[in-house]
């Protein structure tokens, strides 16, 4: 009876840790460019887009949330994400035009956050 009870216990766990994983992957498909920016920033830009990490700093890594990139216009900032610019490399030939739009809807999330 108590292995059943045990059972029972853990069978829920896993269900809350599938369901938990399922929410999280529906957040992000509802913000797709939260998803790419995870895949693609967050190495040297970091989580929270400011660029506080250690290939950031030794790349020198843009601050998203800056006044200075708030001031881009989201034709430059499609730009620079398409063709890179000093030690970014250009993401024109990996992400669609689409994907590179809600990167930038995303950096603009990001700004408001800060």
């Amino acid at each position: 009876m108590r292995s059943l009870k045990l059972g029972a216990e853990i069978g829920f766990v896993v269900l809350a840790v599938f369901v938990a994983a399922g929410l999280a992957e529906a957040g992000n498909a509802k913000r797709p460019g939260k998803s790419l920016f995870e895949t693609n920033c967050v190495l040297c830009h970091g989580d929270d887009g400011t660029g506080k990490t250690p290939s950031g700093t030794a790349l020198g890594a843009h601050n998203l949330t800056s006044a200075e990139v708030s001031r881009k216009t989201d034709s430059e900032l499609t730009q620079t994400i398409t063709q890179g610019q000093n030690k970014m490399p250009s993401f024109g030939k990996k992400l669609s035009e689409a994907e590179i739009h809600d990167l930038v809807g995303y950096i603009r999330e990001l700004e408001k956050k800060h």
